[in-house]
């Protein structure tokens, strides 16, 4: 079972607690390759849209069908609460909901759940939820304080000049928020 507070979606490798390894547009032999790197570098890796016995779980989309008999961790992205439900009775083990916040990874994506809806969700939800969508250093208390059970950031990393600085800063504000 996922137990991190961050989920890193990244399509490149990165050292972090939990990984969503993305690289959807990259053919599937380099996502194989890729997994087999990222392995190296998480206790958790998940693997998006594409099951790998190397990876620990895969995170669907919200078109992805549901693998019924797959034994990994199952997650799935949703932006509101009935999609979290429809998540919750195909058996996710967890969900991230998106976007919180205006995301400079996906301008226009939205309209942005603020953190009182984050928390209406959060708190209706039967599965943990990891909040997505302009996660940043400065938001994460107030992410774990809605009631989401971690954060899941792209942006933040893949903008940074040091990613492995900016994971442990998220982390930092995670556990002492």
């Amino acid at each position: 079972m996922l137990s991190s507070e961050l989920l890193v979606l990244t399509d490149v490798v990165v050292k972090a607690p939990a990984v969503v390894l993305r690289a959807k547009n990259h053919p599937p032999h380099i996502r194989r390759e890729l997994a087999r790197l990222a392995r190296e570098q998480t206790g958790c890796l998940i693997l998006a849209s594409m099951i790998d016995p190397k990876a620990d779980g895969v995170h669907l989309a919200g078109f992805d069908r549901y693998p019924g008999a797959y034994q990994g961790i199952v997650g799935r992205s949703c932006h509101g609460l009935d999609e979290v439900r429809q998540a919750e009775i195909e058996g996710a083990d967890y969900v991230t909901v998106s976007p919180v916040f205006e995301s400079e990874s996906k301008p226009g994506y939205g309209p942005a759940l603020g953190l009182g809806g984050l928390e209406r969700i959060a708190r209706r939800s039967h599965v943990p939820v990891y909040a997505l969508g302009g996660i940043d250093v400065g938001r994460v208390a107030a992410c774990r304080h809605a009631g989401a059970a971690g954060v899941a950031v792209q942006g933040a990393v893949a903008r940074s000049a040091e990613p492995h600085a900016t994971i442990a800063a998220l982390l930092g504000e995670w556990h002492v928020g």
